[in-house]
């Protein structure tokens, strides 16, 4: 074998060997994120078991306030009618709280907004607009699938949004950002 035939083979020999790396890496990536989805699925039914054997448990109990029990209904209700994923989303919101980032968590609640609206107007062959958020609020606005006034406050929800993706270091005042988060809530369980 001569030299250049020896150089054409030790090159194609490590562009095998980078090519099963990269493979390798994507690969693992791949199992990596389903490991990672099938937890947090697993978490999400442990939620939902655990709150019905805490409300089976507060039934045998005596004098437990009747308001606890129907407060605990009505979360697991709420657990049952939301996709895991969404919760995923709404862990994300929690976790930004507890760390002070409110805007970010705005932004992550807005997504989830957003994509819950995408939805219902893909199901829906009136929709002919663009499906941003904009368009896709005035859509669910005229479709009655929200109020006046959740519309009123989604569209807070859209600005605060949109300073969070595009401005540096964002104030906004804590009661604007509080309404702002229990608005996107209330439209996510709206849009159920």
């Amino acid at each position: 074998m001569k030299g250049k035939d020896m150089f054409w083979l030790v090159i194609a020999v490590l562009g095998l060997l980078i090519a099963w790396l990269f493979n390798d890496k994507h690969n693992r990536a791949i199992k990596t994120d389903r490991i990672i989805k099938k937890l947090r699925k697993d978490n999400y039914d442990t939620k939902k078991a655990y709150l019905s054997l805490l409300e089976k448990y507060l039934k045998t109990q005596q004098n437990v306030d009747l308001g606890i029990i129907a407060e605990l209904e009505k979360l697991k209700t709420s657990i049952d009618t939301l996709d895991f994923t969404v919760h995923i989303e709404l862990e994300t919101v929690i976790s930004n709280l507890n760390e002070g980032r409110t805007t970010e968590a705005v932004r992550v609640l807005a997504k989830v907004v957003e994509n819950k609206l995408k939805e219902k107007a893909n199901k829906d062959e009136s929709f002919k607009g663009k499906p941003m958020l904009h368009n896709l609020l005035e859509h669910a606005k005229k479709c009655s699938w929200i109020t006046l006034r959740q519309f009123e406050n989604a569209m807070l929800l859209k600005v605060i949004r949109n300073k969070e993706s595009h401005d540096l270091a964002v104030q906004e005042e804590t009661k604007t950002l509080g309404l702002t988060i229990f608005s996107g809530i209330d439209l996510i369980y709206a849009l159920k």
